[in-house]
C-alpha cells in the first residue's frame, strides 16, 4: 500500500517509531509512505543530506527501507505535478493507493496556487484523497476552493467533519489572539 503525503512538512520529522505504529494497525500490509514538497526535509538536513539527481533517482529521493520488514519510507523535496507529469508514481491503484494532506491550505489565498495544477493531476488518478483541516473555517474554505475549482470532478465519501483522532493541543497566533487552531481538527 502507498500513501502519498503530499505537501508534507512536519509530519516527515515525526519520529520514525510514531509512523511504525501503522503495522499494527494494518499487519499483514506492506506499507510504503512517500512524503513529497519542498518543505518535506525541513529540520532534517543533518539527518540525511539531499542526494544528487541522476538518472536512477532523477527526483532526489531519499529511501529509508530499513525500518521493519514491512515499511519504506520515501521523501521528495519537488512538488508532486512535477513528478506525475515525468508519470513517476504511475500507475495509480485506488485500492492500494492514498493521497494524504494533512492541513493543505488548498483554500487559503496564500498557499492555493500552489496547489491549482496537482489537485486535478489527483483527481484524474482516481485515487482517494484525504484532508485535515486546522479548524472548521479552515475545512470548508478548503471544501469551497475545491468545489468551486473542480465541480462535478469528484464524490465526497467522508463526511467533513471533527476528526476524533486530532491533536488535543489548541496554539494561538501570538500575532492575532483570536486564531486559535487544532492540528487536524477536521477531517474530509
Amino acid at each position: 500500500m502507498r500513501i502519498f503525503i503530499l505537501g508534507a512538512r512536519a509530519e516527515s520529522s515525526l519520529p520514525r517509531d510514531v509512523w511504525l505504529q501503522l503495522q499494527y494497525m494494518y499487519p499483514r500490509a506492506l506499507l510504503h509512505l512517500i512524503f513529497i514538497g519542498p518543505e518535506s526535509m525541513t529540520n532534517r538536513d543533518g539527518e540525511y543530506p539531499l542526494p544528487e539527481r541522476t538518472p536512477e533517482n532523477p527526483f532526489g529521493g531519499i529511501v529509508e527501507d530499513r525500518l521493519g520488514g514491512q515499511m519504506k519510507i520515501t521523501t521528495y523535496v519537488d512538488y508532486f505535478h512535477t513528478m506525475n507529469k515525468a508519470q513517476y508514481f504511475g500507475p495509480f491503484d485506488p485500492y492500494l493507493d492514498c493521497f494524504m494532506l494533512f492541513h493543505p491550505g488548498l483554500g487559503h489565498p496564500a498557499s492555493s496556487h500552489e496547489w491549482e495544477e496537482t489537485l486535478p493531476q489527483l483527481l484524474e488518478t482516481k485515487v482517494p484523497i484525504i484532508c485535515t483541516g486546522y479548524t472548521q473555517w479552515d475545512l470548508e474554505r478548503d471544501i469551497n476552493w475545491v468545489s468551486e475549482k473542480c465541480r462535478g470532478e469528484f464524490d465526497v465519501l467522508l463526511e467533513p467533519g471533527e476528526n476524533i483522532f486530532r491533536s488535543l493541543r489548541w496554539d494561538l497566533n501570538d500575532q492575532d489572539p483570536h486564531d486559535v487552531s487544532c492540528g487536524n481538527w477536521g477531517l474530509w
